[in-house]
């Protein structure tokens, strides 16, 4: 699928005037995609946890990037000590490799700041996602009966902005 020149899409960093999009594209997608592999309590549950003033409060400890296309923010991901956070597309803009644009932006922090690996805690749709980008399965967490899926992506040295040995 072609993306036209006014489909742009822009990475860049959040600022706490995205908030409020950041927390409607999170609860969207929740209500949307996810709601296909997790129960609608399960779905509400963690809609709870990213109203606007909460996702405000945990872009003050995280790298925050949004997606936006003619200016409006279509989706998310970020980074807090190693641990992807909060990857989401809107359902309508999904499918577009705004994900893994997104992904690569996060990636190239990680590089910057040095990481040895990345992990993810994945949700059941996100897994073959993550995959893709090289993440691998590591083990299956569970809180309540919500089953999350924690993944890991390896740095190679190069990849950490090092010099690989000959």
């Amino acid at each position: 699928m072609m993306i036209e020149p006014h489909d742009a899409v822009l990475i860049r960093q959040a600022t706490k005037d995205d908030a409020p999009a950041i927390s409607a594209v999170v609860i969207k997608t929740l209500r949307e995609t996810n709601v296909k592999f997790y129960t609608a309590d399960m779905i509400d549950a963690v809609a709870t946890n990213f109203s606007v003033d909460q996702v405000e409060a945990r872009m003050a400890e995280r790298v925050v990037f949004v997606a936006t296309i003619a200016g409006n923010v279509v989706g998310t991901a970020s980074l807090h000590q190693g641990t992807v956070r909060t990857v989401f597309v809107l359902p309508d803009r999904q499918g577009r490799r705004i994900g893994s644009t997104l992904m690569a932006r996060i990636l190239d922090v990680a590089r910057e700041q040095g990481l040895d690996s990345l992990t993810v805690p994945s949700a059941i749709n996100a897994e073959s996602f993550y995959q893709k980008l090289g993440f691998v399965y590591l083990s299956d967490k569970f809180e309540g009966s919500e089953r999350i899926i924690i993944m890991r992506k390896e740095l190679a040295p190069t990849e950490r902005g090092t010099e690989a040995p000959c």
